[in-house]
């Protein structure tokens, strides 16, 4: 706040930036959303949230993982202190689907990747006001101390080597592009290979009048040319031909010398390139990537994505997290314990349907006992990328479909019928995933041949 004795510093400062969040993620929007609905709004959040506050200033620790409850709550559907079982770590849903997570990505990530938005500005010379009031308090390098002992720009320059210290080094994705020579130190830059040419030819360094001279300057005429003597035999006889033989293939141009982001094709500096790459350090990763059909609503993937991590409050779950179960058998045939694999692949009820959408789809069967069975199984039918991701989004409906009518067996007071499942993940699936398609198709062609669907 404007005014305050550093109270950007303390962790009251950020109630404001807790309330507009608490806010954002109310509970009564928590009872009117689906588990998609409150996914997607997880990740507007990240836009909607205070960005100035987040891109000034580091959040503390504590802020962090506050902030990070709130949204954790929500997208478990907790309300206030309400305890209920958490079946997947946070952690995992904050990781990207590349590597097993739905990727809502971390407060984190955010913060940091937005202070270091500041630090490129800087590097890059943008020649601002901001760039130069910053170089003529605090100095022209990122490596000497600031005379301030406290300073916005101080724990911004901190935090970027805290983050090296653990591993991510962003500066060194920032590169130099010459063009003239004229912006770039020819000793103290890296402007060629991927170190400072001082370290490289130490000797040759040692003999420079100039030791700030640019590019243009040494390639403009000999490099021995600001030496402030001969160069002698032996290693300084040596280093000077390596030097010449390493900067021979050089040529200027008429285009000014600019930095480049080397996380893009582009060259370009965008905070997203940051965040994904501390998401990716700290975040854990699973060796299989999230599988994802676009043709289905994102509460039927992130069922699905359940079904493949195993949690899903089935009783042999609940048995192992200390549930009191009286009866684990599963409530569907009464034949074996309820778990996932059993209840979605090895039922007799979720068999029976699965023949019928084989057969609905020209599809030989074949018994699966596990997710990994079924799989395998997918992956061996021929079809088109595009037809197979419809296929797909159909089976996904139909464990989505099996799960329903569990609970409605379990938890209704009227029993179900289960004789309209298959009407209903047909009559399902042709909503959804004709509402999601780039084409249109009749329901005649969904029922007859749905395989020939062009997309």
């Amino acid at each position: 706040m404007v005014g305050g004795n550093r109270s950007t510093f303390r962790l009251q400062a950020w109630d404001d930036t807790i309330g507009k969040l608490k806010a954002r993620l109310s509970n009564w929007k928590l009872k009117t959303l689906s588990v998609g609905g409150r996914l997607t709004l997880l990740k507007s959040v990240l836009g909607s949230t205070p960005i100035y506050n987040m891109s000034i200033y580091k959040v503390p620790k504590s802020v962090l993982q506050t902030m990070e409850s709130i949204r954790r709550n929500f997208f478990n559907g907790v309300q206030c202190d309400e305890r209920k079982i958490v079946w997947i770590k946070w952690a995992k849903v904050l990781a990207s689907k590349k590597y097993g997570g739905l990727g809502v990505s971390s407060f984190y990530a955010l913060n940091r990747a937005l202070l270091f938005k500041w630090v490129w500005r800087f590097i890059s010379r943008d020649n601002s006001l901001w760039c130069r009031l910053i170089m003529s308090m605090h100095g022209s390098s990122l490596y000497k101390l600031s005379p301030f002992r406290y300073s916005t720009w101080k724990s911004i320059i901190r935090e970027v080597h805290m983050l090296k210290d653990r591993g991510v080094d962003l500066i060194s994705h920032c590169h130099i592009r010459v063009g003239n020579g004229l912006r770039t130190q020819f000793w103290n830059e890296v402007w060629i290979g991927d170190t400072q040419l001082r370290v490289m030819f130490p000797r040759i360094y040692a003999l420079e009048i100039n030791k700030d001279c640019t590019v243009a300057d040494k390639l403009q005429f000999s490099v021995t040319s600001s030496l402030r003597r001969s160069v002698r035999g032996g290693v300084e006889s040596s280093q000077l031909a390596l030097l010449q033989t390493y900067i021979e293939g050089t040529l200027l141009s008429n285009m000014e010398d600019r930095w480049v982001w080397d996380l893009n094709g582009e060259g370009v500096f965008r905070v997203k390139d940051v965040r994904i790459l501390l998401d990716e350090c700290f975040l854990p990763k699973a060796p299989t990537a999230t599988r994802w059909v676009k043709y289905v609503p994102i509460k039927i993937n992130v069922f699905a994505w359940k079904v493949f991590l195993d949690r899903l409050p089935t009783r042999s779950n609940l048995q192992h997290r200390g549930v009191l179960v009286s009866d684990l058998l599963c409530p569907l045939c009464s034949s074996a314990q309820e778990d996932s694999s059993h209840l979605f692949f090895s039922c007799r009820l979720a068999t029976d349907i699965v023949r019928l959408v084989c057969r609905w789809w020209n599809l030989s069967w074949t018994p699966l006992g596990s997710y990994a069975d079924w799989l395998n199984w997918f992956n061996s039918i021929r079809l088109s990328s595009k037809v197979k991701d419809l296929l797909e989004g159909v089976l996904y409906i139909t464990w989505w479909s099996v799960w329903m009518f569990r609970n409605q067996l379990l938890f209704s007071s009227k029993a179900p019928r289960k004789d309209v499942i298959f009407d209903d993940i047909v009559s399902r699936s042709f909503t959804w995933c004709l509402s999601r398609c780039n084409c249109t198709f009749s329901w005649d062609s969904w029922l007859q041949h749905p395989y020939l669907i062009s997309l």
